[in-house]
Protein backbone atom coordinates (compact mmCIF):
# COMPACT_ATOMS: atom_id res chain seq x y z
CA UNK A 1 0.00 0.00 0.00
CA UNK A 2 2.86 2.39 0.77
CA UNK A 3 4.45 1.78 -2.62
CA UNK A 4 1.14 2.30 -4.37
CA UNK A 5 0.40 5.56 -2.57
CA UNK A 6 3.90 6.88 -3.17
CA UNK A 7 4.01 5.86 -6.82
CA UNK A 8 0.84 7.69 -7.86
CA UNK A 9 1.98 10.80 -6.01
CA UNK A 10 5.37 10.49 -7.74
CA UNK A 11 3.75 10.36 -11.18
CA UNK A 12 2.03 13.65 -10.45
CA UNK A 13 4.74 15.52 -8.53
CA UNK A 14 7.97 13.88 -9.69
CA UNK A 15 9.04 13.67 -6.02
CA UNK A 16 8.91 10.95 -3.36
CA UNK A 17 10.16 11.60 0.18
CA UNK A 18 10.29 8.35 2.12
CA UNK A 19 8.00 8.63 5.14
CA UNK A 20 5.42 10.88 3.49
CA UNK A 21 3.35 7.83 2.57
CA UNK A 22 1.97 7.72 6.13
CA UNK A 23 0.90 11.37 5.86
CA UNK A 24 -0.74 10.70 2.50
CA UNK A 25 -2.57 7.70 3.96
CA UNK A 26 -3.80 9.75 6.90
CA UNK A 27 -5.16 12.31 4.45
CA UNK A 28 -6.90 9.57 2.47
CA UNK A 29 -8.46 8.10 5.61
CA UNK A 30 -9.65 11.53 6.71
CA UNK A 31 -11.30 12.07 3.33
CA UNK A 32 -12.86 8.59 3.51
CA UNK A 33 -14.26 9.26 6.99
CA UNK A 34 -15.79 12.54 5.87
CA UNK A 35 -17.32 10.68 2.93
CA UNK A 36 -18.86 8.08 5.23
CA UNK A 37 -20.31 10.81 7.42
CA UNK A 38 -21.95 12.40 4.40
CA UNK A 39 -23.37 9.04 3.33
CA UNK A 40 -24.76 8.47 6.83
CA UNK A 41 -26.42 11.88 6.83
CA UNK A 42 -27.96 11.29 3.40
CA UNK A 43 -29.17 7.83 4.46
CA UNK A 44 -30.81 9.37 7.50
CA UNK A 45 -32.55 11.99 5.35
CA UNK A 46 -33.68 9.35 2.89
CA UNK A 47 -35.04 7.11 5.62
CA UNK A 48 -36.88 10.01 7.21
CA UNK A 49 -38.33 11.03 3.84
CA UNK A 50 -39.51 7.47 3.18
CA UNK A 51 -41.18 7.32 6.58
CA UNK A 52 -42.94 10.63 6.02
CA UNK A 53 -43.97 9.53 2.54
CA UNK A 54 -45.54 6.39 3.98
CA UNK A 55 -47.38 8.36 6.65
CA UNK A 56 -48.51 10.90 4.08
CA UNK A 57 -49.85 8.17 1.82
CA UNK A 58 -51.83 6.63 4.69
CA UNK A 59 -53.16 9.99 5.78
CA UNK A 60 -54.08 10.89 2.21
CA UNK A 61 -55.94 7.61 1.79
CA UNK A 62 -57.73 8.16 5.10
CA UNK A 63 -58.58 11.74 4.13
CA UNK A 64 -59.95 10.58 0.80
CA UNK A 65 -62.10 7.99 2.52
CA UNK A 66 -63.36 10.58 5.00
CA UNK A 67 -64.11 13.03 2.19
CA UNK A 68 -66.19 10.36 0.51
CA UNK A 69 -68.11 10.08 3.80
CA UNK A 70 -68.49 13.89 3.92
CA UNK A 71 -65.88 14.52 6.68
CA UNK A 72 -63.35 17.33 6.00
CA UNK A 73 -59.64 17.06 6.62
CA UNK A 74 -59.90 19.80 9.21
CA UNK A 75 -62.46 17.80 11.14
CA UNK A 76 -60.06 14.90 11.59
CA UNK A 77 -57.13 17.23 12.38
CA UNK A 78 -54.82 16.17 9.51
CA UNK A 79 -51.82 18.47 8.95
CA UNK A 80 -51.36 20.25 5.64
CA UNK A 81 -47.53 19.97 5.65
CA UNK A 82 -44.89 18.01 7.49
CA UNK A 83 -41.41 19.49 8.07
CA UNK A 84 -38.52 17.20 8.87
CA UNK A 85 -34.77 17.90 8.71
CA UNK A 86 -35.37 21.25 7.04
CA UNK A 87 -37.11 19.47 4.17
CA UNK A 88 -40.70 20.44 3.44
CA UNK A 89 -42.72 17.48 2.22
CA UNK A 90 -46.14 18.35 0.85
CA UNK A 91 -48.68 15.80 1.98
CA UNK A 92 -52.18 16.88 1.03
CA UNK A 93 -51.61 19.43 -1.72
CA UNK A 94 -52.70 17.57 -4.82
CA UNK A 95 -50.88 20.03 -7.08
CA UNK A 96 -47.49 18.93 -5.73
CA UNK A 97 -48.07 15.29 -4.81
CA UNK A 98 -50.46 12.87 -6.38
CA UNK A 99 -51.38 9.37 -5.16
CA UNK A 100 -49.23 8.02 -8.01
CA UNK A 101 -46.07 10.04 -7.27
CA UNK A 102 -42.90 7.94 -7.31
CA UNK A 103 -40.46 7.41 -4.47
CA UNK A 104 -37.83 9.57 -6.16
CA UNK A 105 -40.22 12.53 -6.13
CA UNK A 106 -39.99 12.76 -2.34
CA UNK A 107 -36.28 12.04 -1.95
CA UNK A 108 -33.99 14.94 -1.22
CA UNK A 109 -31.24 15.88 -3.66
CA UNK A 110 -28.79 14.33 -1.22
CA UNK A 111 -30.23 10.86 -1.83
CA UNK A 112 -29.27 11.11 -5.50
CA UNK A 113 -25.75 11.90 -4.40
CA UNK A 114 -25.89 8.93 -2.05
CA UNK A 115 -26.74 6.56 -4.89
CA UNK A 116 -23.69 7.77 -6.78
CA UNK A 117 -21.51 7.36 -3.68
CA UNK A 118 -22.80 3.88 -2.93
CA UNK A 119 -22.22 2.76 -6.50
CA UNK A 120 -18.53 3.58 -5.99
CA UNK A 121 -18.28 2.18 -2.49
CA UNK A 122 -20.97 -0.34 -1.61
CA UNK A 123 -18.96 -1.88 1.20
CA UNK A 124 -16.75 0.44 3.27
CA UNK A 125 -13.08 -0.65 3.25
CA UNK A 126 -11.43 -1.82 6.41
CA UNK A 127 -9.35 1.06 7.72
CA UNK A 128 -6.89 -1.32 9.33
CA UNK A 129 -6.17 -3.00 6.00
CA UNK A 130 -5.73 0.40 4.35
CA UNK A 131 -3.04 1.48 6.80
CA UNK A 132 0.31 1.88 5.09
CA UNK A 133 3.29 -0.17 6.09
CA UNK A 134 5.67 2.07 8.10
CA UNK A 135 8.56 2.99 5.82
CA UNK A 136 11.32 3.34 8.41
CA UNK A 137 13.01 0.28 6.89
CA UNK A 138 13.69 2.28 3.70
CA UNK A 139 16.15 4.57 5.50
CA UNK A 140 19.79 4.43 6.54
CA UNK A 141 20.60 3.40 10.08
CA UNK A 142 22.48 5.78 12.37
CA UNK A 143 25.62 3.67 12.05
CA UNK A 144 25.44 3.87 8.26
CA UNK A 145 24.84 7.63 8.42
CA UNK A 146 27.91 8.13 10.60
CA UNK A 147 30.06 5.97 8.31
CA UNK A 148 29.04 7.98 5.22
CA UNK A 149 29.44 11.31 7.01
CA UNK A 150 32.98 10.55 8.17
CA UNK A 151 33.94 9.29 4.70
CA UNK A 152 32.59 12.43 3.02
CA UNK A 153 34.37 14.86 5.35
CA UNK A 154 37.62 12.88 5.18
CA UNK A 155 37.51 12.82 1.37
CA UNK A 156 36.96 16.57 1.15
CA UNK A 157 39.81 17.30 3.54
CA UNK A 158 42.21 14.96 1.67
CA UNK A 159 41.40 16.50 -1.71
CA UNK A 160 41.80 20.05 -0.44
CA UNK A 161 45.05 19.13 1.30
CA UNK A 162 46.29 17.64 -1.98
CA UNK A 163 45.33 20.84 -3.83
CA UNK A 164 47.30 22.88 -1.29
CA UNK A 165 50.29 20.53 -1.24
CA UNK A 166 50.60 20.50 -5.05
CA UNK A 167 49.47 24.10 -5.63
CA UNK A 168 46.54 23.02 -7.83
CA UNK A 169 44.39 26.08 -7.15
CA UNK A 170 43.96 26.97 -10.83
CA UNK A 171 43.02 23.41 -11.72
CA UNK A 172 40.49 23.38 -8.85
CA UNK A 173 38.45 25.99 -10.70
CA UNK A 174 38.12 23.60 -13.67
CA UNK A 175 37.29 20.64 -11.45
CA UNK A 176 38.85 17.27 -10.71
CA UNK A 177 37.55 13.78 -11.34
CA UNK A 178 37.07 13.29 -7.59
CA UNK A 179 35.81 16.78 -6.70
CA UNK A 180 34.34 19.73 -8.60
CA UNK A 181 32.66 22.90 -7.49
CA UNK A 182 28.95 23.37 -8.23
CA UNK A 183 28.73 26.98 -7.15
CA UNK A 184 30.62 28.79 -4.41
CA UNK A 185 31.05 26.58 -1.36
CA UNK A 186 29.22 23.63 -2.93
CA UNK A 187 31.12 20.51 -4.05
CA UNK A 188 30.25 17.39 -6.01
CA UNK A 189 32.52 14.58 -4.85
CA UNK A 190 33.19 11.04 -6.05
CA UNK A 191 34.36 8.83 -3.21
CA UNK A 192 36.42 5.76 -4.28
CA UNK A 193 35.76 4.32 -0.82
CA UNK A 194 32.10 3.83 -1.80
CA UNK A 195 33.28 0.87 -3.88
CA UNK A 196 34.48 -0.82 -0.70
CA UNK A 197 32.30 -3.75 0.49
CA UNK A 198 31.59 -1.97 3.78
CA UNK A 199 29.52 0.54 1.77
CA UNK A 200 27.50 -2.15 0.00
CA UNK A 201 24.42 -0.88 1.84
CA UNK A 202 24.61 2.00 -0.67
CA UNK A 203 25.71 0.28 -3.86
CA UNK A 204 24.33 -3.26 -3.70
CA UNK A 205 21.05 -3.38 -5.62
CA UNK A 206 19.77 -6.08 -3.31
CA UNK A 207 20.88 -4.53 -0.01
CA UNK A 208 20.07 -0.86 -0.53
CA UNK A 209 16.97 -0.30 1.59
CA UNK A 210 15.25 2.11 -0.86
CA UNK A 211 15.40 -0.24 -3.85
CA UNK A 212 11.70 -1.26 -3.54
CA UNK A 213 10.84 2.38 -4.21
CA UNK A 214 13.28 2.67 -7.12
CA UNK A 215 11.99 -0.54 -8.70
CA UNK A 216 8.39 0.61 -8.29
CA UNK A 217 9.27 3.65 -10.43
CA UNK A 218 11.71 2.20 -12.97
CA UNK A 219 10.88 -1.50 -13.07
CA UNK A 220 12.62 -4.58 -11.74
CA UNK A 221 15.79 -4.32 -13.86
CA UNK A 222 17.69 -1.22 -12.76
CA UNK A 223 21.30 -0.10 -12.77
CA UNK A 224 23.24 2.26 -10.52
CA UNK A 225 24.58 4.86 -12.95
CA UNK A 226 26.45 7.15 -10.58
CA UNK A 227 27.08 7.81 -6.90
CA UNK A 228 28.72 10.49 -4.83
CA UNK A 229 28.29 13.19 -2.20
CA UNK A 230 27.17 16.79 -2.45
CA UNK A 231 28.85 18.87 0.23
CA UNK A 232 27.46 22.30 1.06
CA UNK A 233 29.79 24.33 3.27
CA UNK A 234 28.72 27.14 5.62
CA UNK A 235 28.21 30.28 3.55
CA UNK A 236 27.50 28.41 0.30
CA UNK A 237 25.24 30.22 -2.15
CA UNK A 238 21.89 29.19 -3.56
CA UNK A 239 22.08 27.30 -6.83
CA UNK A 240 20.48 28.39 -10.06
CA UNK A 241 17.19 26.56 -10.71
CA UNK A 242 17.88 23.63 -13.06
CA UNK A 243 16.99 20.13 -14.22
CA UNK A 244 19.64 17.43 -14.06
CA UNK A 245 18.65 16.20 -17.51
CA UNK A 246 16.25 17.08 -20.32
CA UNK A 247 13.42 15.02 -21.75
CA UNK A 248 14.57 12.25 -24.09
CA UNK A 249 12.03 13.51 -26.64
CA UNK A 250 10.02 16.72 -26.94
CA UNK A 251 7.21 15.12 -28.94
CA UNK A 252 5.38 13.46 -26.05
CA UNK A 253 5.72 12.69 -22.33
CA UNK A 254 7.83 9.59 -21.81
CA UNK A 255 7.94 7.57 -18.58
CA UNK A 256 10.65 8.33 -16.05
CA UNK A 257 14.00 7.19 -17.47
CA UNK A 258 16.17 7.92 -14.43
CA UNK A 259 15.84 8.92 -10.77
CA UNK A 260 18.09 10.59 -8.25
CA UNK A 261 18.12 9.42 -4.65
CA UNK A 262 19.29 12.10 -2.21
CA UNK A 263 20.11 10.95 1.32
CA UNK A 264 21.02 13.75 3.74
CA UNK A 265 23.59 12.80 6.36
CA UNK A 266 22.35 15.51 8.74
CA UNK A 267 18.84 16.67 9.58
CA UNK A 268 17.78 19.22 6.96
CA UNK A 269 16.70 22.64 8.20
CA UNK A 270 15.80 25.93 6.52
CA UNK A 271 19.28 27.22 7.29
CA UNK A 272 21.66 24.43 6.27
CA UNK A 273 20.84 24.35 2.57
CA UNK A 274 18.05 21.88 1.80
CA UNK A 275 16.99 21.20 -1.78
CA UNK A 276 14.01 23.09 -3.19
CA UNK A 277 11.88 21.22 -5.75
CA UNK A 278 9.30 22.60 -8.16
CA UNK A 279 6.61 19.94 -8.31
CA UNK A 280 5.31 18.82 -11.68
CA UNK A 281 8.19 20.26 -13.70
CA UNK A 282 9.14 16.77 -14.88
CA UNK A 283 6.13 16.95 -17.21
CA UNK A 284 6.80 18.08 -20.76
CA UNK A 285 6.11 21.81 -21.37
CA UNK A 286 5.79 22.46 -17.60
CA UNK A 287 9.52 22.79 -16.88
CA UNK A 288 9.49 26.42 -15.79
CA UNK A 289 9.83 27.54 -12.19
CA UNK A 290 6.54 28.34 -10.44
CA UNK A 291 6.73 29.63 -6.88
CA UNK A 292 3.35 28.22 -5.91
CA UNK A 293 4.56 24.69 -6.80
CA UNK A 294 7.71 24.77 -4.66
CA UNK A 295 8.32 22.15 -1.97
CA UNK A 296 11.38 21.96 0.28
CA UNK A 297 11.52 18.65 2.19
CA UNK A 298 13.13 19.03 5.61
CA UNK A 299 13.96 15.36 5.95
CA UNK A 300 15.74 13.70 8.85
CA UNK A 301 19.23 12.29 8.37
CA UNK A 302 19.18 9.01 6.45
CA UNK A 303 15.80 9.65 4.79
CA UNK A 304 15.84 9.08 0.99
CA UNK A 305 14.46 11.88 -1.19
CA UNK A 306 13.73 10.38 -4.61
CA UNK A 307 12.92 12.48 -7.66
CA UNK A 308 12.53 12.26 -11.41
CA UNK A 309 15.75 13.19 -13.22
CA UNK A 310 13.80 15.85 -15.15
CA UNK A 311 12.34 17.56 -12.07
CA UNK A 312 13.40 21.19 -11.60
CA UNK A 313 15.23 21.94 -8.35
CA UNK A 314 18.00 23.92 -6.69
CA UNK A 315 20.10 23.67 -3.57
CA UNK A 316 19.49 26.54 -1.15
CA UNK A 317 22.24 28.48 0.55
CA UNK A 318 23.80 27.20 3.78
CA UNK A 319 23.59 29.96 6.38
CA UNK A 320 24.29 27.61 9.30
CA UNK A 321 27.63 27.04 11.01
CA UNK A 322 27.90 23.41 9.89
CA UNK A 323 28.48 21.61 6.61
CA UNK A 324 25.66 19.67 4.98
CA UNK A 325 26.79 16.45 3.24
CA UNK A 326 24.28 14.53 1.15
CA UNK A 327 24.76 11.16 -0.55
CA UNK A 328 23.31 10.93 -4.05
CA UNK A 329 22.73 7.90 -6.24
CA UNK A 330 21.40 7.89 -9.81
CA UNK A 331 19.48 4.90 -11.17
CA UNK A 332 18.08 4.04 -14.58
CA UNK A 333 16.51 0.97 -16.21
CA UNK A 334 19.13 -1.61 -17.17
CA UNK A 335 19.16 -4.23 -19.90
CA UNK A 336 22.11 -2.78 -21.77
CA UNK A 337 20.35 0.51 -22.45
CA UNK A 338 20.79 2.27 -19.14
CA UNK A 339 20.75 6.05 -19.21
CA UNK A 340 24.09 7.85 -19.45
CA UNK A 341 24.62 11.52 -18.58
CA UNK A 342 27.74 12.62 -20.45
CA UNK A 343 27.34 16.21 -19.24
CA UNK A 344 27.24 15.72 -15.46
CA UNK A 345 29.18 12.47 -15.11
CA UNK A 346 31.80 12.51 -17.86
CA UNK A 347 35.27 12.07 -16.39
CA UNK A 348 36.82 13.37 -19.61
CA UNK A 349 35.67 16.88 -18.69
CA UNK A 350 37.73 16.99 -15.51
CA UNK A 351 41.37 16.83 -14.53
CA UNK A 352 42.60 13.61 -12.95
CA UNK A 353 43.95 14.61 -9.57
CA UNK A 354 45.88 11.37 -9.13
CA UNK A 355 46.75 9.81 -5.81
CA UNK A 356 45.66 11.92 -2.88
CA UNK A 357 48.25 13.18 -0.43
CA UNK A 358 47.75 11.84 3.06
CA UNK A 359 47.23 14.48 5.69
CA UNK A 360 49.84 14.44 8.46
CA UNK A 361 48.59 13.24 11.78
CA UNK A 362 47.64 15.85 14.32
CA UNK A 363 49.40 16.04 17.68
CA UNK A 364 46.43 14.41 19.40
CA UNK A 365 46.34 11.56 16.88
CA UNK A 366 50.08 10.90 17.23
CA UNK A 367 49.75 10.82 21.03
CA UNK A 368 46.79 8.44 20.78
CA UNK A 369 48.73 6.06 18.51
CA UNK A 370 51.71 6.08 20.86
CA UNK A 371 49.44 5.11 23.74
CA UNK A 372 47.99 2.27 21.66
CA UNK A 373 51.49 0.95 20.86
CA UNK A 374 52.50 1.07 24.54
CA UNK A 375 49.39 -0.85 25.56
Amino acid sequence: AALEAGYYRFLRDGLWVVGQEEDWQDEREEVWLRRQERIARVKKDRGEAARVKKEATLQKQKAKANMEKGISAVDVGLPHKVITNDTVVTLLDSTTCSPTCSKSDTLSAGSVELQAMESDNDSPPDLKSRRLTPSTHWRLTQQQIDLCYDAAVEHYEKVMYTVKARALFTELADGFDLLRERGRGRFDMELPVFDDPKFSFLTDLERASWMPVVRTILGEDVALVHKGVFLSLPGSEMQVYHQDGPHLTTKYQKPCHAVNVFIPLVDLTRKNGPTEFCLGTHILDYEYFAKEMVETPLAKAGTPIIFDYRLGHRGLGNSSADCRPLVYLTYSPSGGKEFKDSVNFSRKRYIKIGELVEKPLSREERARRRREVIV
